[in-house]
């Protein structure tokens, strides 16, 4: 299995602000803009220091809400804050109309955490395992320690957009786990200190555009429920198509939907949800495939005698991590014959791609082993 390392205190800014004209300051941060002013294909450059008096935090999440002032609706973005410094921009989109925008900066001490307690928990029970599946494509594994409690933490963990966790126990024996998983970044979380700067998107082609109001009078409330994410919550219309074509238009990308493969539907049939053994199933599927014991003692999948390659959401995965998915939460298997190339250096033993059920394709408060989690805001990301 892939191990990556992450690092918090070596980060590449990939974006260097040259005309910070705007300004402001707060007891704790300071944030500057590249300018006021803005029309649509425009890049905002922005940069958040803390002061002097405050250097002392090292790391924090900065929670940015754009709201347009006349309508209220407001987009989220987060950010990581390292050794007091932030520095990010946003690319204007097309869509957003002309009008006056209020950006909103909130401070939260915590970063993200792996944290979380085993509601069943076995009488061996000292160590969980995780592995991460990030939308990047990295794969990140680990080893937590359990507190008498049976709660895990981890250290500070930095990665950008979203991605699919796993636990299990080391030995992978015994009752599948059930996790109650938590998240500081997406939960309510206390502002440690905020700032509000206020910027315009004009028409170029009205000089009646107000420009830069900013009312003295504003407060920005987080909690109003007309907003929108960098991440939005996907809407599905089961009335129209099946969920499950749905779901692939949103979730299969790259080779893996130029070619054609077998799907198996994990949303509208319980069949995968059903099987007690993700392997055997597989195989009793799947003309020609079969299971073999590896050298290192692992059962792996092999089509023509040769190794099959697994995907997990796109990410090529260890086939260890097989024993470690509900197969209740799958939501698709993807299935490509030998010869069929879907990814740089296909086996020539196939290809299986298993898609994990988030989002709204989750059954609500069954317990489980895996989660869909959100992590930070790329530094060069777009706002639409």
């Amino acid at each position: 299995m892939k191990k990556t390392a992450l690092i918090l205190f070596v980060y590449i800014f990939l974006y260097q602000i040259n005309n910070q004209c705007i300004a402001q300051v707060h007891p704790k941060m300071i944030a500057a803009f590249n300018k006021n002013v803005f029309s649509n294909g425009d890049t905002l450059n922005f940069e958040i220091n803390l002061a002097d008096s405050f250097k002392s935090i090292k790391t924090a999440s900065i929670h940015l809400w754009i709201e347009e002032i006349t309508t209220g609706r407001k987009w989220h973005y987060k950010y990581p804050l390292l050794n007091g410094n932030l520095n990010a921009s946003l690319k204007i989109d097309s869509t957003l109309k002309p009008g006056n925008y209020a950006f909103n900066f909130m401070m939260q001490r915590n970063f993200f955490r792996i944290k979380g307690k085993i509601q069943n928990p076995e009488k061996n029970d000292i160590l969980v395992n995780y592995v991460l599946l990030s939308k990047d494509k990295e794969i990140v594994t680990g080893i937590l320690p359990l507190d008498f409690d049976k709660s895990f933490i981890s250290e500070c963990m930095l990665f950008q957009d979203s991605a699919h966790i796993f636990f299990s126990r080391p030995s992978h024996k015994g009752t599948e786990l059930q996790i109650e998983f938590m998240n500081d970044l997406d939960s309510s979380y206390k502002v440690e200190d905020s700032i509000t700067n206020f910027i315009s998107i004009k028409n170029d082609t009205d000089s009646s555009t107000i420009i830069n109001l900013a009312p003295s009078n504003y407060q920005f409330n987080k909690t109003d429920n007309l907003y929108k994410t960098i991440m939005p919550a996907v809407v599905v219309n089961s009335k129209s198509k099946k969920i499950i074509d749905d779901y692939q238009k949103e979730n299969v990308s790259g080779m893996f939907s130029g070619v054609d493969g077998t799907v198996i539907d994990g949303l509208s049939s319980d069949e995968i949800a059903n099987t007690n053994n993700l392997l055997t199933y597989l195989t009793f599927k799947v003309a020609g495939l079969s299971i073999k014991t590896s050298d290192e003692g692992t059962e792996e999948l092999v089509w023509r005698k040769h190794r099959t390659d697994i995907y997990v959401n796109e990410i090529k995965a260890d086939p260890e991590l097989l024993q470690d998915i509900i197969p209740a939460e799958i939501a698709m298997i993807k299935i490509y014959e030998p010869g069929i190339p879907v990814a740089f250096g296909s086996a020539e033993g196939g290809t299986i791609a298993i898609y994990m059920k988030h989002g709204i394709y989750l059954r609500k408060n069954k317990p489980t082993n895996n989660f869909y989690i959100n992590g930070y805001t790329g530094l060069n990301a777009i706002w639409k």
